[in-house]
């Protein structure tokens, strides 16, 4: 029914009404854009007040820091920091070393026939050094004790197994006491 109406205005009333909607339209979309930008720029202010308070909270921190660091207080907290240091190192160290009850699983969980095992002492590596492991017990003969050595000097985790000549003395039920260094 709309495109039954006959519009009776001159053709420069009709561009004229046309322009004013334009304007009227433009006008209300510029304020609505404006009302949206000021409604985000109140909203962000809570966020600029937050972010300005911590930076200002941490310089005040960082400052407390540097005068800690300025005073006679520093020198002992230096050496403190420096033995912490150290000492975070070490365990550092600790961390890659193998442990002394997987160490004395794998050396328990070694054959030994005609072996029995009295004691075990661990001795963890230090700095540069490797570990030791001293094994003591009894043997029932040469040849058993002569294999044990030889089969742990060839374990993973040793890189030599030591025992005394003298130990070979007796025939049977022979005492004895091997060192295996352990591998690093």
């Amino acid at each position: 029914m709309h495109s039954d109406l006959i519009d009776l205005l001159p053709l420069e009333r009709q561009n004229a009404l046309a322009h004013e909607y334009l304007l009227r339209l433009s006008v209300v979309s510029l304020t609505f854009v404006t009302l949206l930008t000021l409604a985000a720029a109140v909203l962000l202010v809570p966020t600029y007040v937050l972010l300005s308070e911590s930076a200002r909270a941490k310089e005040a921190h960082l400052a407390t820091i540097e005068s800690t660091f300025s005073s006679a207080a520093g020198a002992t907290f230096s050496t403190r920091l420096a033995k912490l240091s150290d000492n975070a190192a070490i365990l550092s160290a600790l961390a890659h070393a193998p442990s002394a009850s997987a160490t004395l699983r794998a050396t328990l969980a070694v054959a030994r026939p005609g072996i029995m095992l009295s004691s075990l002492a661990y001795t963890p590596a230090l700095g540069a050094g490797s570990g030791k492991l001293v094994l003591s017990g009894t043997a029932a003969t040469r040849d058993a004790l002569r294999s044990y050595q030889l089969v742990l000097s060839g374990a993973p985790f040793a890189a030599a197994a030591n025992l005394p000549v003298s130990a070979y003395a007796k025939d049977s039920n022979i005492a004895f006491s091997i060192t295996v260094t352990l591998a690093p």
